[in-house]
């Protein structure tokens, strides 16, 4: 069973967060919230949410892939976490995927992973890398890196992280469940 850490900070974007996690756990997948420094967050719009466990409590080796949303500030508290950033880059130096949507590709281009190619929220392409930002995708895979622009894009997003964790046939089966016709 694959397993993905799917990371919280106070101020998240709830749908993106719900979404990406309900995606892959339909896909079979072992997804946890993991809280960046508390059990209990609260998304930007006010919704709690009870993490699995906190970040000083896992390690790189127990995870698949690691996934990101964003909202603001939670994007920025991720961003600007050291323990984080590290494990960002234990993650891209494995070759693991990494994941993020929104605002969080900022916290992927402060750990120096974001490759040559990404999408985000439109105006924060300043904040990741001024070169590669790609507007008219809704999803940019590049390497082990898939990145995503916001709330509604989040299902694509969370489809796209289930292809290449879990292979086409998943893929296939929970798109036709959710029917998602894109």
């Amino acid at each position: 069973m694959k397993k993905v850490a799917v990371m919280l900070a106070n101020g998240f974007e709830e749908i993106e967060a719900i979404t990406i996690i309900d995606v892959l756990k339909r896909a079979g997948a072992q997804a946890k919230f993991v809280g960046l420094d508390a059990d209990i967050l609260t998304g930007v719009h006010g919704v709690k949410v009870h993490a699995d466990t906190t970040l000083q409590n896992i390690c790189e080796s127990e995870f698949d892939m690691i996934v990101l949303p964003g909202g603001l500030p939670g994007a920025e508290h991720l961003a600007n976490s050291a323990k984080l950033q590290a494990l960002l880059k234990e993650f891209d130096s494995k070759d693991k995927f990494i994941g993020a949507i929104c605002a969080a590709p900022m916290a992927l281009a402060k750990a120096g992973v974001i490759k040559e190619s990404y999408t985000c929220y439109p105006s924060f392409e300043a904040q990741v890398k001024d070169s590669g930002y790609i507007s008219s995708q809704n999803v940019v895979k590049d390497g082990n890196i898939i990145t995503s622009r916001g709330p509604a894009t989040a299902m694509e997003f969370a489809l796209e992280l289930v292809k290449n964790l879990c292979g086409e046939k998943i893929y296939k089966e929970v798109k036709e469940g959710l029917l998602f016709n894109k």
